[in-house]
């Protein structure tokens, strides 16, 4: 709909009915009191041109003049709701009318005093910066561990994480009790090679301490070959680490035939991001056709990721089964299925306590519906999912938005899956060999 600001286009349609200036003014203000009228007044105002256009004396002109009013009427009474701004007539539908009734009801008064403090002529601080600040100290005191507020530049940095390929050192965090804990290092990157380790805090980025993980992968990550030093709280220790960011292409997943266990083919799946089911599918295919029948999946120090890439993995690994629920704050549940096919493997599955998140749903599924045993340590128990809200000017929130339960009920968020087998995390995979030799 095209803003009726443009007079132009409306005074060329008005003339074809031969209207004067002041009788479309005058039509107006009618439509206006109509519109505000209840059904039983527009009625009459129907009977009444009704009637006029009976007499023989009606003027063709002005009825057709009534019958642009009758028909702008119907347009109303379609559209929604008619208002004035700034001296031009606009059109709002009625739900969109009430969200800004609501919108100014709750926060006009930051609005306004945030425009207030873009027109302050002596203040040294843009109301879009303060805007920022704000709104990451808002989101981080909601009381929820895994909502943040992302800039633009950071919002930009977290997308490229998921994809696959993006500049850094290669290294997974995540915000743990007010603290920035690594939970992944990434095999062959410059953290690996320079000792960085699964557990370390870090407290500092190129002499400024990062608020959160966010600020922090924004911090660490920059173009290839520019340095960045990183220092980390281990075990009381403070240790630096200086390294040059590199392109790190992850590879969610690798697979090998062990040498030393004929038959037994390895999987680890280290994140879930975009395409991970695909390049697990794939392996479980190749190792099949170098004649592996037995099958070990690696889901340690795995934190988690695209949520439906767990259950796609999921549903190929199970028959027709319950994955999981989820389910919102107002009670509303959605039930995760798997189809009737699956790929009838014989295997079993390594967690550790850093095992996370979209790996928990995989293991919670595995467990509950008894396809396989987990070996290794209780896992970290974060059964929630979050969703991210891009908004235009290229920030971000992501927030929780669903709790999600094992097939069998039980909660994951706070407790954790606790293994079949209950061996160390470094002793997961001679236990599994031992276990598929039987």
């Amino acid at each position: 709909m095209k803003d009726y600001g443009e007079q132009n286009d409306i005074r060329e349609n008005i003339d074809d009915y031969t209207f004067d200036a002041e009788a479309v003014n005058k039509d107006i203000s009618e439509i206006k009191d109509v519109s505000a009228d209840n059904d039983v007044s527009a009625i009459k105002d129907v009977n009444a041109i009704e009637d006029m256009s009976s007499d023989k004396e009606f003027a063709p002109k002005t009825k057709k003049r009534i019958f642009f009013v009758l028909g702008f009427l119907c347009c109303l009474s379609i559209m929604g709701i008619i208002y004035v701004a700034q001296g031009f007539i606009k059109f709002v539908p009625e739900s969109k009318y009430e969200y800004y009734k609501e919108l100014e009801k709750n926060y006009g008064k930051y609005n306004e005093i945030l425009r207030m403090i873009g027109d302050d002529p002596i203040a040294t601080t843009q109301s879009g910066e303060i805007d920022d600040a704000k709104l990451k100290e808002l989101v981080a005191g909601i009381g929820d561990p895994y909502a943040q507020y992302f800039t633009a530049e950071e919002y930009k940095e977290f997308e490229k994480a998921y994809s696959g390929e993006y500049v850094g050192i290669g290294i997974g965090v995540l915000d743990e009790d007010g603290k920035i804990v690594i939970k992944t290092v990434m095999e062959g990157g410059p953290a690996e090679d320079a000792g960085m380790q699964v557990g370390d805090i870090i407290t500092n980025v190129d002499g400024s301490k990062p608020k959160d993980s966010g600020e922090a992968v924004s911090m660490i990550t920059g173009e290839s070959g520019t340095s960045v030093t990183v220092k980390v709280d281990r075990a009381g220790e403070e240790i630096e680490f200086k390294m040059n960011r590199t392109k790190i292409e992850q590879d969610s997943v690798s697979y090998e035939e062990l040498e030393d266990a004929e038959g037994i083919g390895y999987i680890e799946i280290r994140s879930f991001i975009k395409d991970t089911a695909k390049d697990f599918k794939h392996a479980v295919k190749d190792l099949k056709n170098t004649g592996c029948d037995r099958f070990i999946i690696d889901l340690r120090n795995n934190g988690g990721g695209l949520t439906a890439e767990s259950i796609e993995i999921a549903d190929y690994l199970l028959p027709a089964c319950k994955i999981m629920t989820e389910k919102t704050k107002d009670g509303k549940e959605t039930v995760y299925n798997s189809k009737s096919s699956s790929a009838n493997l014989d295997f079993v599955m390594l967690t550790s306590e850093n095992t996370a998140s979209a790996s928990e749903i995989l293991a919670g599924a595995i467990q509950d519906n008894k396809a396989g045993l987990i070996i290794g340590e209780k896992t970290y128990g974060k059964g929630v999912t979050q969703m991210t809200k891009k908004f235009k000017d290229g920030t971000a929130v992501k927030i929780t938005i669903t709790e999600y339960f094992r097939p069998s009920g039980k909660t994951v968020n706070g407790e954790g899956i606790a293994p079949d087998i209950d061996v160390a995390a470094a002793d997961a995979v001679d236990a599994a060999i031992e276990e598929l030799g039987r």
